[in-house]
C-alpha cells in the first residue's frame, strides 16, 4: 500500500494530475479506498476522480496483469505456490481470482488450498490495507502531493474548496 504513495505521487504530480493525485495515488484503490475517499472528498471532487480511474484501470488491467504474473512467477521463481496464492489477495477478487486461477490451472492438484489461501489474503489484506491507508497512506500522499507539487509548479497547491473536504 505505502509502495503506491511513494511511486504514485512523484509520477502524477510529474504528469501533470493536481489533486487527482491524492485519490490515485494513496492506495491500490480497492472498494474500501474508493469508499474511504468518497467520505472524506466525495466522489464527484478531484480527488474522488482519481481514487475512480486507478479502481477502473486496475480492475480491467490489473486482472490481466496479475493472471500473467502468477503464471511466470510459478513456472520462474522458486516460490511455493502457497506463498503465490497469499501473494495474489493484494488486488481486487478479480485480481486474485485470475492470479489463483493460474496457479490452480498449473498445480491441479492444490486447487482447493490455493483458492483458501487467496480468499484468505484478500480479505486480510483488505482489511489491513484500508487501516493503512487511514492512518499512513492518506496522510503520506497528501504530505508528499504538497512537498513535490511544490518542486514542480514552485507555489503551494490550492487548498480544497469548502465542502470538498470533511
Amino acid at each position: 500500500n505505502l509502495g503506491t504513495v511513494l511511486i504514485g505521487v512523484p509520477v502524477a504530480v510529474y504528469l501533470g494530475l493536481k489533486r487527482e493525485t491524492i485519490g490515485a495515488a494513496h492506495s491500490i484503490a480497492r472498494e474500501p479506498n474508493v469508499a474511504l475517499i468518497g467520505e472524506k472528498f466525495g466522489l464527484d471532487s478531484s480527488e474522488g476522480r482519481g481514487v475512480m480511474g486507478v479502481y477502473i484501470a486496475g480492475t480491467v488491467f490489473g486482472t490481466i496483469f496479475f493472471g500473467l504474473m502468477a503464471s511466470v512467477a510459478a513456472s520462474t521463481l522458486p516460490i511455493h505456490p502457497y506463498a503465490l496464492a497469499m501473494a495474489s489477495g493484494v488486488g481486487s477478487a478479480s485480481m486474485m481470482t485470475a492470479a489463483v486461477g493460474s496457479l490452480c490451472a498449473m498445480y491441479p492438484e492444490m486447487t482447493d488450498q490455493l483458492a483458501a489461501f487467496g480468499a484468505a489474503s484478500n480479505m486480510l489484506s483488505g482489511l489491513d490495507g484500508l487501516y493503512m491507508s487511514v492512518w499512513l497512506g492518506l496522510p503520506m500522499t497528501e504530505w508528499l502531493y504538497k512537498k513535490f507539487y511544490k518542486i514542480k509548479y514552485g507555489v503551494q497547491p490550492e487548498e480544497p474548496k469548502k465542502g470538498e473536504e470533511a
